[in-house]
Order: structure tokens, then sequence, then C-alpha cells
């Protein structure tokens, strides 16, 4: 349904009355319902009825905030994307304002903060993250993925390339699309790791998964180096 027939309707014309703030907070309560469905189930599975209703809002309201169950996904990813956009590109700045950044401080630009907010207990981040394996899952959500993620991964391919340089771009691109999947596995915590140990390590020890997880991925890019003669 439209937009326009949407806002036409009577049970939603007071929703485009509504004061700012009462709107501001309905979009969020919008956003993080569906986060959490999302999250714990999948995007074919969920429907805007069911976001409705663990918002507590009618089915025209939410229609009205963000159209179709397909915006309001893309607005879901975006954001908290967003977020880690933000986070990922300062501190790249605050690297590069010193000189040329190692390949380590670069990928750990890129890595830690969302390991923060995974850390930090954040049920909607937990959410978040699960989110984001479904995206990586296939071809479908190329352009969602493109649109809230690309421009920040470029940056920091381009500062890989300048500490690399001996590196085929090509070849970096793969290397480091090999430690994004990595990374996301990492933080999906997956019990494989406690039965292969016998349970002397655990997938919820973060820290000391992404202090191998760092190592690991510079080791991956640094080899990728041409073999001298």
């Amino acid at each position: 349904m439209a937009r326009g027939t949407i806002r036409a309707t009577g049970s939603t014309a007071g929703a485009a009355r509504q004061p700012r703030s009462a709107g501001v907070a309905t979009r969020r309560r919008i956003l993080d319902a569906a986060e959490a469905l999302f999250g714990e189930r999948t995007y074919d599975t969920v429907s805007l009825r069911d976001i409705a209703g663990r918002a507590k809002i009618t089915l025209h309201l939410a229609s009205y905030h963000f159209g179709t169950k397909e915006q309001l996904f893309g607005a879901v990813v975006a954001r908290r994307a967003a977020v880690l956009s933000g986070l990922r590109e300062e501190r790249l700045a605050q690297l590069t304002a010193h000189g040329t950044p190692t390949p380590e401080a670069i990928l750990n630009a890129f890595m830690h903060p969302l390991f923060e907010k995974m850390m930090s207990g954040s049920r909607g981040w937990r959410s978040y993250l699960l989110i984001l394996t479904q995206l990586g899952q296939g071809n479908r959500w190329l352009e969602i993925l493109h649109t809230n993620f690309d421009p920040t991964a470029e940056l920091f391919l381009k500062r890989l390339a300048a500490a690399l340089p001996d590196v085929p771009h090509t070849t970096l691109m793969r290397g480091f699309a090999l430690a994004l999947v990595a990374m996301l596995q990492t933080l999906s915590r997956n019990r494989r790791l406690d039965a292969l140990s016998g349970g002397k390590l655990s997938a919820d020890d973060l820290g000391e998964a992404y202090r191998v997880l760092l190592k690991f991925s510079v080791g991956g890019l640094e080899s990728l180096r041409p073999v001298r003669r």
C-alpha cells in the first residue's frame, strides 16, 4: 500500500498529527520490535503484523511510519550500521592522523567496535548480529549491504592497501572479506568450539576470542604478500 494511501485512512490520520517527540518514540518502538523479531526468527517468517503486535501499536501505524516490511527491515539495518560505521571511521581517522597505520591497527579499528557493542550486554546488539548473519547468506541483501557497509569498508581497504602495498588489490579484497566472515563467526558464539575443546574453551569468552581473531586475521593478510625469490 502506498504511503499516501496509508496517510489518508482514518486510523492513521492521528499518527500524522503526533507530536514530534511521540513520533520519534513510536518509530523507536517499531524498530526495536522489528530488530528483536528479525533476530529471533528470519525476515521471511516475520510479518508486519507480528512487529506491530510486539511494539503494541496498530498495523496501520507501523505501515504509516515505515511503509512495507522490506522498508522497515532496511531501516533496522541502517540504524545500527550508522553507529558502527561512525565508530569505525572515527578510529581510522585517529590512526591516519599520525601517518600510515599498521595492518593490525587498521583491522582493530574496524573489528573492535562491534565486539565492544556485543560485550556490552545489549540485547539490541545481540539481535542485530543475528540479522547481520542473515544478510551474509546468499545474494538477496547485497544492496542493503552495499548501501550501509561498503563505503566504510572501502575506506579501510584503501588504508590496508597503503599498509600492504605489495599485496595485489584483488587479493587483499578477498583476504579482507575472509576476515569479516571469521569476525561474524566468532561473534555468533557457535558452541562448536566448546565441544571441540571438551569444555576447556568457551565461545562466550569474546575477549580472548578477539585476541586470537585479530592475530589470525593480520597474519592472514600479511601472508598474502608475494614470495620473493
